[in-house]
């Protein structure tokens, strides 16, 4: 794959990831583990400290250590395009047609759960793990909303805590704004970011997601270099719990006309299942290419 292409590559992954952590329930590290790019995020993200930005500035990095600027830098432009552009339109599509989009989602995460499964996994104690993950994953989703101001302080924590979630497949971290009571304000400062002190916002809840990315991914890459298959079978029960939070029917079963409601859902379904299970074959083409 030529230079140019690869950029393009990582660029769309980014923003396939900011897309869909615009949706309450949808994680960009599900949407990271379907393109198959989670564990090279959580490396790179994980050799980021002053020791190696410094040795970056003066190019003696070595090469174990070396961080692939080129990857994160493509990634993160994906991640905040996808994030600034689709605002409107996937508020848009929340308020307008929530279930239809919880169906393509719910389909997608479906699929991928199962091509993210090894064969005969039941077979295997670690995967004793996707419980506790299923667990936390529901009750998290279970979870009513906070109320609290929207000083300067809690949008930081806030940036921090869904930065977090985020990196997390299976918890969003617009849920996990939705449930410190800060997503409608978050999503309305990014549709009108240069009125008021929607910038100022939109900076110190960056910097608090900087600041909550770089803790975390220590403790992920940890747990991925000495328990890789406990973490990633506790990532795949994060995913599957978090399915509460998505489930499309919850509002329709009272209705009158349930089949004609449910149909364009279940199809909806079907095509996010074969996305599902295209999608990870067409990135394992381009990175062959």
């Amino acid at each position: 794959m030529s230079k140019y292409k690869e950029k393009i590559n990582i660029f769309l992954k980014g923003f396939a990831m900011g897309a869909v952590d615009i949706i309450p329930g949808i994680s960009g590290g599900t949407m990271a583990l379907i393109l198959g790019i989670y564990e090279k995020i959580i490396l790179e993200l994980k050799k980021i400290n002053f020791k190696n930005l410094k040795n970056l500035l003066s190019k003696k990095q070595e090469s174990k250590e070396k961080i692939d600027l080129n990857f994160l830098i493509w990634l993160f432009l994906g991640i905040i395009t996808a994030i600034v552009s689709l605002a409107k339109l996937i508020h848009y599509l929340l308020q307008n047609y929530p279930n239809q989009l919880y169906g393509f989602f719910l389909g997608l995460i479906l699929a991928s759960i199962f091509l993210l499964l090894p064969k005969n996994f039941y077979k295997n104690k670690n995967y004793f793990f996707l419980i506790p993950g299923f667990i936390i994953a529901w009750l998290i989703s279970s979870s009513g909303s906070l109320n609290s101001s929207n000083t300067y302080f809690n949008i930081f924590l806030s940036g921090f805590l869904a930065i977090c979630a985020m990196i997390l497949p299976g918890i969003s971290g617009s849920f996990i704004l939705l449930i410190l009571g800060k997503y409608e304000f978050m999503i309305s400062v990014l549709k009108n970011p240069f009125i008021n002190n929607n910038l100022f916002y939109i900076l110190i809840f960056a910097f608090g997601c900087l600041l909550g990315l770089l803790s975390f991914v220590k403790l992920l890459g940890f747990l991925f270099k000495k328990h890789k298959e406990q973490s990633l079978a506790v990532l795949i029960g994060f995913m599957a719990g978090a399915l509460k939070k998505i489930w499309p029917f919850q509002e329709l079963i009272n209705e009158k006309n349930l089949f004609i409601n449910i149909t364009p859902i279940l199809l909806l379904i079907i095509l996010g299942i074969t996305a599902g299970v295209l999608i990870p074959k067409m990135a394992k083409t381009k990175n062959r290419g």
